[in-house]
């Protein structure tokens, strides 16, 4: 059951790995929202504050009124411009008693500022859940003997390129013209710099690259980096998230895939990601297709929770919805993410993750297996750019074409690619 593979010793072990190796990344600016870190529900940066431009006169005038009894100095306005100064980022300072910025925004609320009118910066990172929830994919990456794709190249005799964006940890360029991953020939990125030892995260936007063009075979796929030579951890605050998404767009893409995503305070939409949708997001004819997350819950995990993204779980090989996968809002649909083989570079990784810490894995082949709910998502935004390529439709039309089906086979002997589930309760 989920609760039982959710309350391991193992797995509390491998989230209390996890978010320590995410803090050291990135340099102490982590913080998380209960006593144990194995039982957090969402991640935010200590001392960041994002809030909507038009509350913002609103939460200076309320933050001035806390004075010196909650902060021991001046709440700074960043002067970086994010989506057109519709969204503004505050630097708090010092707090009284180690005050969390989500204490000061309680105080704020009660003082009458308006829920949802601000929040923490909360990090996005590589499919992560929460609620005693994973930072990274379903496991890490395994070596395999197979030498081909897994889903294998779908057959595509007609249609015109698609682009797709996949932003995601940066791309490795050595697979565009590697004969072992031919079905990556053109497939372009922000080079993730890797070297003979592989860091955490290292192929996971190549393997995802690999999966979109696997199911759809006639597109221009471009990896945006956000994680490039392993800063961050594989992670980004959703600040930042906004200016990276907003770069994706710079290549005029149909779809996007986003294998990451968010837990919040109170459970909030991510103002950030509202706000990009309602000001760039909206105005176009692009779907964000998004990971649902690897925490068996079903609390929303944003941006899958939107209403405008398309949230993917994962399915089992045998068409089960995997123990690991979100579910409920966070999942308008279920796609392959179980054992997934695609391009991995070549290398030396050591495991970082409880039980597995210390396991040195070598790969050579140009491949890897791997599982999560990030690799279903790029099946489904296959599925969609296929659609746009074979028959000419909208983004839009084509997304609602490709949710209506129940199951898509492209070989008999590979079972459903995907599966539309209601999305309560837990199938």
């Amino acid at each position: 059951m989920a609760g039982d593979w959710k309350i391991g010793s193992d797995e509390r072990r491998r989230a209390t790995d996890q978010l320590r190796s995410f803090r050291a990344a990135n340099d102490g600016g982590v913080a998380w929202d209960t006593e144990a870190p194995a039982d957090f529900t969402y991640i935010f940066h200590p001392d960041r504050v994002l809030v909507r431009a038009a509350d913002a006169e609103r939460f200076e005038g309320l933050v001035a009124q806390l004075g010196d009894r909650v902060l021991l100095g001046d709440v700074r306005r960043d002067d970086v411009s994010l989506l057109d100064g519709e969204l503004v980022r505050y630097l708090l300072p010092e707090r009284r008693e180690g005050q969390s910025v989500p204490d000061v925004l309680d105080l704020l609320e009660a003082g009458g500022l308006r829920l949802g009118a601000a929040s923490p910066d909360h990090w996005v990172h590589v499919a992560p859940g929460g609620g005693g929830g994973h930072l990274c994919p379903a496991i890490e990456p395994q070596e395999t003997g197979l030498t081909e794709p897994w889903p294998p190249v779908a057959p595509q005799e007609k249609g015109h390129e698609v682009s797709v964006v996949v932003v995601d940890t940066g791309w490795h360029p050595p697979a565009a013209t590697d004969p072992r991953t031919p079905w990556l020939k053109g497939v372009e990125g922000d080079d993730e710099l890797n070297g003979p030892v592989l860091r955490p995260y290292a192929g996971h936007g190549t393997f995802i690259a690999g999966v979109v063009r696997c199911v759809a075979p006639v597109t221009k796929v471009f990896v945006e980096g956000f994680a490039i030579g392993g800063v961050g951890g594989g992670g980004i605050l959703e600040s930042d998230l906004v200016v990276q998404l907003e770069e994706a767009l710079d290549h005029d893409p149909q779809v996007i895939n986003l294998s990451a995503g968010c837990r919040t305070r109170l459970d909030l939409p991510s103002i950030a990601l509202e706000t990009f949708y309602r000001t760039r997001l909206r105005k176009r004819d692009c779907v964000l297709v998004a990971a649902a997350g690897n925490d068996s819950w079903a609390a929303p995990f944003w941006p899958a929770a939107f209403d405008w993204c398309v949230g993917v779980g994962s399915l089992d090989r045998n068409g089960r919805v995997s123990a690991y996968s979100n579910f409920g809002v966070s999942a308008d649909v279920y796609a392959l993410g179980r054992n997934l083989v695609n391009a991995f570079p070549d290398g030396t990784f050591e495991c970082n993750e409880t039980p597995d810490i210390g396991d040195v894995r070598v790969f050579s082949t140009g491949m890897a297996r791997w599982s999560g709910t990030s690799f279903a998502a790029p099946v489904v935004a296959g599925l969609i750019a296929r659609e746009i390529s074979e028959t000419g439709a909208s983004a839009a039309d084509a997304r609602d074409i490709v949710l209506a089906g129940a199951a898509y086979d492209s070989d008999p002997t590979i079972g459903p690619l995907m599966e539309l589930r209601q999305p309560y309760p837990r199938p």
